[in-house]
């Protein structure tokens, strides 16, 4: 009776351990092509910008992506006029609004 209840307690420790490993795997993205913003092919080794559009939207839906609330968080006020500028922050010439918008 104590083998078979040692048995059944192993049984289910390996089965506990095969699920949740299971699950908790990473999944891999699969390999991308880098694409400009004319939809040509370029190397990661070269200066020319990528084109997120190019590159991931013929797998993700890019519209929706770009315009959900995080991303477009800063472009614009209360009442939907555009704010982005250029000389928002002096000190950052990076930013260039107040939101989220442009940040890096």
């Amino acid at each position: 009776m104590k083998k078979c209840a040692f048995l059944l307690f192993c049984t289910s420790v390996f089965i506990f351990i095969s699920v949740t490993s299971t699950i908790s795997k990473e999944v891999e993205h699969p390999e991308i092509v880098l694409m400009d913003y004319n939809g040509n092919e370029i190397l990661p080794e070269t200066n020319v910008p990528y084109s997120p559009q190019y590159t991931c939207g013929e797998c993700h839906d890019y519209e929706a992506i770009t315009n959900a609330y995080h991303f477009q968080q800063g472009r614009s006020d209360a009442d939907g006029n555009i704010i982005v500028r250029d000389d928002m922050d002096p000190k950052n010439p990076w930013l260039i609004s107040q939101g989220m918008y442009g940040k890096w």
